[in-house]
């Protein structure tokens, strides 16, 4: 994304997920090459989890996909 020599992904089978927050599965490339700051809320709940996103159930997986990012689960 800022970096066009970075890891590339393709589809939302890149993205990742607790639940509650929703990143892209090279966020930890950008992390150490660019040094960003993550939201203090998304660092707590990392803390909170162990460092080890939780087994997120399927409806909440759909939902995710549907409402907040907008992708269509119909099937054609």
């Amino acid at each position: 994304m800022l970096d066009p020599e970075g890891p590339t992904l393709v589809s939302a089978g890149s993205l990742c997920t607790d639940g509650a927050w929703v990143w892209r599965e090279d966020l930890s490339y950008y992390l150490a090459t660019y040094h960003l700051a993550l939201p203090d809320d998304f660092v707590t709940r990392v803390r909170e989890l162990a460092y080890s996103p939780p087994v997120v159930p399927e409806s909440r997986l759909v939902e995710i996909a549907t409402r907040d990012l907008g992708i269509s689960m119909d099937q054609a």
